[in-house]
């Protein structure tokens, strides 16, 4: 049976989603939804529902949704209905079908992990035979096999989560959610743009092209200015955006730090030194060039800090989801098991 089972491990992300399985699916879809506007929209497309980078191909004709835009599901039946239509897309890429049983780990935004559990859980319902829903950190923990004690802040783009993790599946009372993160990024640099140059016309897809291409803090500077083309007015321009762009990383650094802070006042005082020293950098805002650094030079107050940066932000939230999908014990999936397929 057990060569029989596929074990899918999914990272349910606000901007992008990652499925992989243990006959070796690796697929990554940006997390979003379209929908026709009209009849004539549907008899072009051929489709009630696109996703991904095809949704955004075609979003003039699209409504688009963004299941998980702030970390969480609307509590609406529409929003329900486009989270379900998500997740089984997702699950359709590993083909469960051609297996005769099917055991999915979701990890979700910390926040979505608990509030919305059973939206989640009800939803891969149509494609798996047993689930198990956990928060992104402790999915990124896991794949590093770092659970000892360790602190994980996981950046994505509309949250970002801040986990203690010591041997156990975290409870609420172990995270702090905060908006401060990729998408706050990308309108602080918008903001700050338009401050400096009167008139400038940028979007929020501009911005974050801009941001995941040259992200950077005070701790790791460029060696040459930040040079990018937009319009003023209408009038082609190319034009130094550095001060910009350190302004918009950095802003969200001190909501990080005293988060990271409340966490390590709050846990047992005896294990205040290891979560001090097991700090995990996790997500896409992860790749902000010396924000690690800048990080543990603001907490160094606390005493000696240790930042670790992972090196495979994208894809381990969705390992680590896999691989305790297949070291939880058999009887495990017993107590979570959803539907006979």
């Amino acid at each position: 049976m057990a060569d029989d089972t596929l074990y899918i491990g999914v990272d349910l992300g606000t901007f992008r989603s990652v499925v992989v399985s243990n006959k070796g699916h690796e697929e990554q879809v940006l997390t979003v939804i379209g929908t026709p506007k009209d009849s004539i929209a549907k008899n072009f497309l051929r489709r009630d529902v696109l996703f991904g980078e095809e949704a955004l191909k075609n979003r003039l004709a699209l409504n688009l949704f963004r299941p998980l835009e702030h970390g969480v599901i609307k509590d609406t039946p529409e929003d329900k209905k486009f989270i379900a239509h998500f997740i089984n897309h997702m699950m359709n890429l590993a083909d469960p079908e051609d297996y005769g049983r099917v055991v999915a780990v979701i990890g979700a935004p910390a926040e979505a992990s608990h509030v919305d559990k059973t939206a989640i859980f009800d939803a891969a319902a149509g494609t798996v035979n047993a689930c198990m829903i956990i928060s992104e950190p402790f999915a990124v923990a896991y794949a590093l096999d770092m659970l000892d004690h360790t602190l994980v802040v996981d950046i994505g783009a509309g949250t970002t989560d801040i986990c203690r993790v010591y041997g156990t599946i975290p409870g609420p009372e172990d995270q702090l959610h905060i908006n401060m993160s990729g998408d706050h990024i990308d309108s602080v640099l918008i903001t700050e743009i338009q401050k400096k140059y009167t008139g400038a016309q940028i979007t929020k897809d501009m911005a974050r092209r801009w941001k995941e291409a040259e992200s950077y803090t005070s701790a790791s500077p460029p060696s040459d200015p930040i040079i990018v083309d937009f319009s003023i007015e209408g009038k082609a321009m190319s034009l130094d955006i550095t001060d910009c762009m350190q302004a918009a990383c950095e802003s969200i650094v001190d909501p990080i730090v005293d988060n990271i802070k409340a966490l390590i006042a709050d846990s047992n005082p005896e294990y205040h030194d290891a979560f001090r020293q097991n700090i995990i950098l996790a997500g896409g805002g992860s790749g902000i060039r010396g924000l690690g650094a800048t990080i543990q030079e603001r907490l160094a107050d606390l005493g000696e800090i240790e930042v670790h940066i992972v090196e495979d932000p994208v894809q381990l939230g969705a390992l680590g989801a896999l691989r305790l999908g297949q070291e939880v014990p058999e009887e495990y999936w017993k107590n979570l098991t959803i539907s006979d397929l």
